[in-house]
């Protein structure tokens, strides 16, 4: 994938999915940890809030973990989830609508916000409404998983709208029979027809005027605002590259990795490194700069530490040297941070 698309390297994309395949495989008894290997996450980073992962990343992961997995409906089983647990803030929202109609240009207009890893448009056929999944980036590879999970999920969020009885008249899928096709007869109860000409599960056009129970306007609003809030932030996310040699020598900052040592958890030699960074449009050290910045910064406003302890926590031997790196970052001495009053939230 180019460095250059923002849409398939900058980190936006919650890890709700990639959470739902570490917890299946680890309930299962494999071992995630190779996965993440190079991308400067682990597995643990799945279960913090914020982390963020671009397409690219994902990608990598999910095809490393679909060739450690013993074949089978991995992405049916992650995507019939609970829908609030996969869709988070947005599977709030959708089911605070008041009908599906509602429910699904909302849907449609923040599904970034759930972590999908799929493009999704809504088509018309007379009495019949389709959801239309496209693929973000070409991966053959993880497309039947990728494609299972988005209409899986889906499912399951308009069954906990509207009924557990709720089922689509077609799926339809541009891939070949996989060898479990039986669970898909299982999940979607409906005619299925693989190496269609597109990946779509159609409903009739009638359920788009059923209320949900669970209406609520000032919920949605909210919901929807929250939603709305978290992809104006994804817009100004950083380059994967950036954020994967931000989260590594963010993970202990007393000893900072240097280039070279950081390259080789990310699998690239030093000058690859520098390379993407540089088609990042930045480099190692205004990035290491930026990690101990944030890190001294707060050690200074929430702690009483001496500043000479704090120069040793972010990977200073000399606390003149620290006052001198902080007076350039901040341009203003340790000690008026401290002195400062703290910013309010």
């Amino acid at each position: 994938m180019p460095d250059t698309e923002p849409r398939l390297t900058a980190a936006i994309v919650p890890m709700s999915v990639l959470a739902g395949l570490v917890d299946l495989a680890r309930r299962e008894g494999h071992r995630p940890d190779g996965w993440f290997a190079g991308t400067g996450l682990t597995p643990g980073h799945v279960a913090r809030p914020g982390t963020r992962v671009s397409f690219r990343q994902a990608a990598a992961i999910l095809r490393r973990a679909l060739r450690d997995l013993p074949p089978g409906p991995h992405g049916l089983r992650v995507g019939g989830r609970d829908a609030l647990v996969t869709f988070g803030m947005l599977g709030f929202a959708i089911r605070s609508c008041r009908t599906l109609r509602e429910a699904m240009d909302i849907g449609l207009e923040l599904h970034l916000a759930s972590g999908s890893l799929m493009d999704v448009e809504a088509e018309s056929f007379g009495d019949r409404i389709a959801l239309r999944l496209y693929e973000r980036a070409p991966e053959p590879e993880v497309l039947p998983f990728l494609c299972e999970e988005a209409m899986s999920s889906s499912l399951m969020l308009i069954r906990s709208a509207l009924g557990s009885d709720i089922t689509p008249t077609l799926v339809e899928l541009g891939y070949p029979r996989p060898a479990h096709a039986a669970d898909y007869h299982r999940f979607f109860r409906c005619p299925l027809r693989f190496g269609a000409d597109a990946h779509r599960m159609t409903f009739p056009a009638s359920l788009l005027d059923r209320p949900i129970p669970t209406y609520s306007p000032a919920s949605r609003e909210a919901a929807v605002d929250a939603c709305r809030r978290l992809l104006r932030t994804g817009r100004d996310a950083p380059h994967d590259i950036v954020a994967a040699v931000e989260t590594l020598l963010a993970e202990n900052p007393r000893r900072p990795l240097t280039m070279a040592r950081t390259a080789e958890h990310l699998r690239l030699t030093e000058r690859g490194l520098r390379r993407r960074l540089s088609a990042a449009g930045t480099r190692f050290s205004t990035i290491r700069d930026r990690v101990r910045r944030r890190r001294a910064t707060f050690l200074l406003r929430e702690t009483s530490l001496p500043v000479a302890r704090i120069a040793e926590e972010v990977g200073f031997s000399d606390a003149r040297e620290f006052r001198r790196a902080y007076q350039r970052w901040t341009g203003q001495p340790p000690t008026a941070t401290r002195r400062a009053p703290r910013p309010r939230p």
